[in-house]
């Protein structure tokens, strides 16, 4: 094979190479052990067209010009002519890693922008649908409020049975009068071994009052993630209510719509939980849940683990249901399984 036709990680492609698009990285082609098993030859090879490639093969494939367009997809090779040109594993797994994280916040985007329509939309449904005799199709209350606080958002939601109130806050100013009035505290407190869930503009840097406040709110069990998808103040509880703006993108609860029907409960709910999937974990601390696992290994009961950590058998509880909320299980059963595979890493 002569070196003019030989392209290697770092030097320049030929300009048929140069003008080739790639195309975007895609995982699922790549594994597959035959596949790899290619590319592992054309690493070591370095064979200069498809051609050569196939003939170093000990047994090509049938289907092997599909298991090289494969490749060229996932990034690792480029095609042009039959000439092939290569792309450094590192290279082509850190494109694949970045057009994940591209597809998770396109989802994101996606599942935000529904929210703004959900005010003008629930009018529309409201207008046109008003059964005779002037029912409500939907049951929806309007809060007023004239304080960032949303104390009278919060009055109203306490009306509720509280399961997992979770909520979004675009600006600092808000969160704070919020912690200032206790809200998240008092929310804590009414969700038991549950958890209230904050989701915060990735813009805001807590200091001074407000990230002593923060502290203490997590003190009470209260979790806070940061996003950049922090488009409108909103609360959702995915048991009982939504409180979303009349006016979509007010970072505070000032006019709201109080939601009860169930079906839009649970979609709000579930963007919501979208959302705090991709956010920043904020540096929770796992290891507040990750001792208790290591003791629950060992047989001991939630009282005895109290009393061995030093903490109570309400916040033991918390944080066996926030450990089994991070993992993705819905049993102790589950959650010991799931412990025992992480503690194998």
């Amino acid at each position: 094979m002569s070196s003019s036709t030989q392209a290697r990680p770092g030097s320049t492609p030929p300009a048929a190479l140069r003008s080739v698009r790639r195309v975007p990285p895609s995982e699922s082609p790549l594994l597959d052990p035959v596949t790899l098993e290619i590319l592992e030859t054309a690493y070591l090879q370095r064979c200069a067209t498809v051609d050569d490639l196939r003939a170093a093969l000990p047994l090509a494939p049938d289907d092997f010009a599909e298991r090289v367009e494969a490749l060229c997809a996932g990034g690792f090779l480029a095609e042009a002519d039959g000439r092939l040109d290569y792309t450094s594993p590192y290279t082509a797994f850190i494109a694949i890693g970045a057009a994940r994280a591209e597809r998770i916040v396109d989802e994101a985007v996606r599942t935000t922008a529904l929210m703004q329509a959900l005010p003008r939309l629930i009018r529309a449904w409201d207008i046109s649908e008003v059964e005779d005799g002037g029912q409500h199709p939907l049951a929806v209350n309007i809060i007023h409020a004239v304080s960032d606080s949303g104390d009278a958002w919060f009055r109203h939601a306490a009306a509720e049975t509280a399961s997992r109130p979770s909520l979004v806050f675009p600006e600092q100013g808000p969160l704070l009068a919020a912690l200032r009035a206790g809200h998240l505290g008092e929310l804590q407190a009414r969700v038991g071994d549950g958890q209230v869930r904050v989701l915060l503009n990735i813009d805001i840097h807590p200091s001074g009052e407000l990230a002593q406040r923060l502290d203490q709110a997590r003190e009470l069990g209260v979790q806070f993630r940061r996003s950049q998808n922090t488009p409108s103040w909103l609360y959702v509880d995915d048991s009982s209510i939504v409180g979303v703006p009349i006016l979509w993108g007010s970072p505070a609860p000032t006019r709201l719509l109080a939601v009860r029907t169930p079906p839009v409960v649970a979609a709000v709910a579930l963007v919501f939980d979208e959302l705090w999937r991709a956010a920043d974990r904020w540096d929770e601390p796992t290891e507040t849940w990750m001792s208790i696992l290591g003791l629950m290994s060992q047989g001991l009961t939630d009282d005895a683990i109290a009393q061995r950590l030093g903490l109570t058998d309400r916040t033991v509880r918390r944080r066996i249901a926030e450990a089994m909320a991070e993992l993705g299980v819905t049993s102790r059963f589950a959650l010991g399984m799931a412990w025992q595979r992480l503690s194998a890493r």
